[in-house]
């Protein structure tokens, strides 16, 4: 049996996702290194002193500690993006690792991401790794970018009904909504939703459960 369309298209959309991603995230890689060596590198020159007390070098400790706790969470971010879903897809755990990526070198006039606790039910569906993850990235990277309008935070929640899992995006002043691009392939793959209206409003999106 011929593979069905949708899932072609489904990948190379996202190959172009991952692309976009992994740009946004390369800045954000980069400076994190460069602090953990800055940090470490005085820490190192100040700890060869005789005598150093342990406060001399304890700040820059802690800020290297810091800078390397978000480059492993982008890094990880990076690679899981990086390789196929395992199936069945974890849709909470799909939707963290887009959203790390999508917050990433975030400028004064884009807005954060916060994603709320995941659900204590199981969040998983069966459909496709590669569309999952289209139809979280797309209307929440739209959402960060704010197309002109004000930057406000972007809040992602979760819940777990019998037959969906359901994400919600919403951010103050804004309308989320699923791009034109992507939605024909969300569409046929069996995600549902509902977009903000006007200038604001929150998206809904329902996923099938496995």
């Amino acid at each position: 049996m011929s593979e069905r369309p949708e899932a072609g298209d489904a990948r190379v959309l996202w190959l172009a996702m991952v692309q976009r991603l992994m740009g946004r995230a390369a800045h954000d890689v980069k400076d994190s290194l460069n602090g953990v060596a800055v940090n470490l590198e005085v820490v190192r020159s100040r700890a060869a002193r005789e005598g150093a007390p342990a406060s001399a070098v304890a700040p820059f400790a802690d800020a290297a500690g810091q800078q390397l706790e978000r480059l492993t969470s982008l890094l990880d971010a990076l690679l899981a993006v990086a390789r196929p879903e395992r199936d069945p897809v974890n849709v909470a755990v799909a939707l963290r690792r887009v959203a790390t990526l999508c917050a990433a070198s975030t400028s004064a006039d884009e807005a954060g991401v916060v994603v709320d606790d995941e659900p204590a039910e199981d969040a998983t569906t069966a459909l496709a790794g590669e569309v999952v993850r289209l139809a979280l990235a797309a209307p929440l990277l739209d959402a960060v970018l704010g197309d002109g309008h004000p930057a406000s935070t972007v809040r992602c929640s979760m819940r777990v009904v019998p037959a969906e899992v359901v994400v919600t995006m919403a951010a103050e002043g804004r309308r989320v909504a699923m791009p034109r691009e992507v939605a024909g392939v969300v569409r046929a793959a069996g995600i549902r939703w509902t977009d903000g209206r006007k200038d604001q409003g929150a998206l809904s999106l329902a996923f099938p459960r496995a």
